[in-house]
């Protein structure tokens, strides 16, 4: 599968139904060539099903309806856009996949820390001796 698909698959997480689908007909078509018509497909079936097993999507429908559309792909370039588009987790997924439960307990009090000397440049401390 072009990784061009896999990278649009992953980017589209947070990007509305019509975005993703019109991005990935755009992809789409920069891959696999102009959308086919119907009757084209049908007439050369065996040569559309041979690319798809080749890694190259046939788009099938008017470009125009990019809703109305169709993509041929193999079984094994599926599994791969998935797989692709579960990669990307969100930090909330990532700390469930460790186990993180959330502390349930009372309210936790934080004392003040303790106070400090004011720090002071390296150049003025020297400065000041020198004064001396």
């Amino acid at each position: 599968m072009d990784a061009r698909i896999l990278k649009q698959v992953q980017m589209a997480r947070n990007a509305s139904k019509q975005d993703i689908t019109d991005s990935l007909v755009e992809t789409i078509v920069q891959i696999g060539g102009d959308p086919l018509t119907v009757r084209k497909a049908k007439d050369e079936l065996s040569a559309v099903l041979g690319k798809a097993r080749n890694g190259v999507p046939q788009v099938i429908g008017n470009i125009k309806k990019a809703d109305d559309m169709a993509v041929v792909i193999s079984v094994k370039d599926l599994a791969e856009l998935v797989t692709a588009a579960r990669q990307q987790e969100t930090f909330g997924e990532a700390l469930d996949a460790i186990g993180f439960k959330p502390y349930s307990g009372g309210r936790i009090i934080v004392g003040q820390g303790r106070k400090r000397e004011r720090l002071q440049r390296s150049s003025n401390a020297s400065g000041a001796k020198m004064a001396l």
